[in-house]
């Protein structure tokens, strides 16, 4: 199956634009967007979770989120390779949201550095996950359950505006997913089509780490402090950093948890592992790595991907089967 088309920052921007292209491609693997129209959030007075990177060791040594490496256009149409996300076609050539700022620093970007955008908006979204034999049922509203949002549209009066002007409010919208429980790998590793590539435990979509132009998302597009925003569709997604916003028992003294799930059925678990954060450097071109987690209730030694502090964040490629 083709990629969608891409949509350039700058026409995914536009005010009043319907869901992008990529919505058939989510329909087709069931994350189902029907537009129940917008959810009005309800502003609560207290601040959104910190982006703040944690002291931690790293397999290469200490943890360094004021020098991150820029995940930019970073992609193959080939094949997988670690660092890299395999793509199904390649994206357009444009600009990202924001090429000149205090946190990009020629091939890097400093995370503690980063404008966020304001507010604490609460949802109280809905999210389940349910095992009927060999498969996993998923329904959820698109809007977190736990965590705050920004306030979007970006205000003109928030610093962050003068970055990105992004004018899209946040709806909910109906996800019904039918996963493997048990999934198991691919002849060979699956390309990314663009957007949606799984869904948080708290009901929040996971888009791959690219902005529509093949920039690294979380680096150059303004989100909050959950590293969220909405696109065109109003969906509201993260890019990377799921760990940020949700719940994670990760601690240098104990593994990290259950994060999401990919669109493959293979589970996304936080960065921490025996005492340290795991990074790309640590996992195979897809993300992921084979290690003790708990699952469906049990503690196996399966595979899973990651949620990193550094690109590409969540998923280099599928592992396994993504239901058509």
């Amino acid at each position: 199956m083709s990629r969608p088309k891409l949509v350039p920052e700058r026409a995914r921007y536009r005010t009043g634009m319907h869901r992008p292209h990529h919505v058939p491609f989510v329909l087709a693997v069931a994350l189902a967007l029907a537009t129940t129209g917008a959810l009005e959030g309800r502003a609560v007075p207290v601040a959104a979770s910190t982006t703040v990177c944690p002291t931690a060791m790293t397999s290469h040594g200490p943890l360094d989120c004021a020098h991150l490496p820029l995940g930019d256009r970073r992609f193959s149409t080939v094949a997988p390779q670690r660092g890299e996300i395999f793509l199904c076609r390649a994206p357009r050539r444009d600009h990202p949201v924001v090429r000149e700022a205090s946190w990009l620093r020629g091939n890097t970007w400093n995370a503690n550095d980063k404008l966020t955008v304001r507010g604490a908006v609460a949802w109280h979204g809905t999210f389940s996950a349910r095992l009927h034999g060999d498969t996993r049922t998923i329904r959820a509203d698109g809007v977190p359950t736990t965590a705050t949002t920004g306030d979007f549209p970006i205000s003109p009066d928030d610093p962050a505006f003068a970055y990105d002007r992004n004018p899209n409010a946040i709806a909910s919208y109906a996800i019904d997913l039918t996963l493997p429980a048990n999934p198991q790998p691919a002849a060979s590793p699956g390309c990314l089509h663009g957007g949606p590539i799984g869904i948080t435990t708290t009901g929040v979509a996971i888009y791959d780490a690219f902005d529509a132009a093949g920039y690294d998302g979380v680096a150059h597009e303004l989100q909050d402090a959950c590293h969220g925003h909405p696109d065109r569709s109003q969906t509201y997604h993260y890019h990377g950093w799921l760990q940020a916003c949700v719940p994670d028992r990760g601690s240098p003294t104990r593994d990290s948890s259950l994060l999401g799930y990919a669109l493959d059925g293979y589970g996304i678990y936080g960065p921490w592992y025996h005492g340290r954060v795991l990074t790309s450097a640590d996992l195979d071109a897809c993300h992921g790595i084979t290690s003790p987690v708990r699952w469906n209730g049990r503690v196996v030694n399966v595979y899973h991907y990651v949620s990193t502090y550094d690109f590409p964040y969540t998923l280099g490629c599928f592992k396994g089967e993504v239901n058509e």
